[in-house]
């Protein structure tokens, strides 16, 4: 009778563990306004989350909870279940996301989703297990440009400007090579600071510039595509240890899916946009890549030089065709 008993209470006490997760509402937050390609594919991973695992996700949009940051840190301490976050500052906990953040590091934008999307990119995404969350999916950031108030067709275009940059030493050191002076501040006090000439320009693709209503400071966006750094969903480690074998297989499927639909959104929303900055008398230039491109050879020797250990996958996926 005992026996019985102690079995029971096991059972019991395993059904509550496994279950938890099914109490509560998981909470997905980033910094990013509800009308970004981002957010829009974010909520389609909720959505699918619950219908397929019955695990309920809430979404947090336009920083409600915090900046990129602080919602990292959240995830590390398992108050907030997922976010959404630039690869760029990822590199101070994994060097391996460092890699991700080089200039003119693909030849093509299908080499950049054969990378991501393959055995490197999944390295990656383990890569940060320890640091208290999970790599579950890249999704496609487009390419990284400059606006500001002048054309940037070459480097010397840059020359004496400040230009925001995310808080990673090597988009600092790519600003350096361009001849500019680099400013790293949180997104979220960007307008102001460009409003009030806290900074001359900054650099980043045309859905985050049109959503966040950066063009109406700015007026030129020049094409140089300097870098193609993804955002990652990535997931707090505690609360994975806690999902089964079963929910955890189902979510990394939900959010490689997510990863798909993110492909269709932000295509469709770089369209918009662009149209809708034309009308608006936004002035596009396109850069000369090739002057770009030089410039920033330094940043690869560099780079070479002190992560010796990550040269092999970068010749990997310079070789990935």
């Amino acid at each position: 009778m005992k026996l019985n008993k102690l079995m029971l209470a096991g059972i019991l006490a395993g059904a509550t563990f496994t279950s938890s997760v099914y109490a509560q509402t998981l909470k997905l937050a980033h910094a990013l306004p509800t009308e970004h390609p981002v957010h829009q594919s974010l909520s389609w991973f909720a959505d699918h989350v619950k219908d397929e695992t019955k695990i309920r996700v809430k979404v947090y949009a336009n920083g409600t909870l915090g900046n990129e940051t602080s919602l990292l840190q959240m995830v590390q301490n398992g108050t907030v279940a997922f976010t959404k976050v630039s690869a760029a500052p990822l590199e101070s906990f994994s060097k391996d996301y460092k890699i991700l953040s080089l200039p003119y590091l693909y030849s093509s934008e299908q080499q950049y989703r054969d990378v991501l999307n393959g055995p490197i990119g999944d390295k990656i995404l383990a890569s940060s297990r320890d640091d208290g969350f999970v790599g579950l999916a890249f999704l496609d950031a487009g390419a990284r440009s400059f606006y500001t108030d002048k054309a940037i067709k070459t480097p010397a275009d840059l020359k004496g400007m400040k230009i925001r940059v995310q808080n990673s030493p090597l988009a600092i050191d790519i600003i350096k090579s361009l001849g500019a002076t680099p400013v790293p501040l949180p997104y979220g006090e960007l307008y102001s600071a460009l409003q009030q000439g806290v900074v001359d320009g900054a650099e980043n693709n045309i859905p985050s510039y049109y959503s966040s209503r950066h063009f109406e400071v700015k007026k030129v966006f020049s094409y140089d595509k300097h870098t193609m750094v993804p955002d990652v969903l990535v997931v707090s480690t505690s609360v994975w240890d806690e999902l089964t074998p079963e929910q955890q297989e189902t979510i990394r499927k939900v959010a490689k899916e997510t990863a798909k639909q993110q492909e269709v959104n932000w295509k469709n929303y770089v369209d918009h946009a662009t149209a809708d900055l034309k009308t608006k008398g936004i002035t596009f230039v396109d850069s000369d890549t090739a002057s770009f491109q030089e410039a920033v050879k330094p940043v690869y020797e560099k780079f070479k030089k002190e992560n010796p250990d990550l040269v092999d996958m970068l010749n990997d996926i310079q070789n990935t065709k």
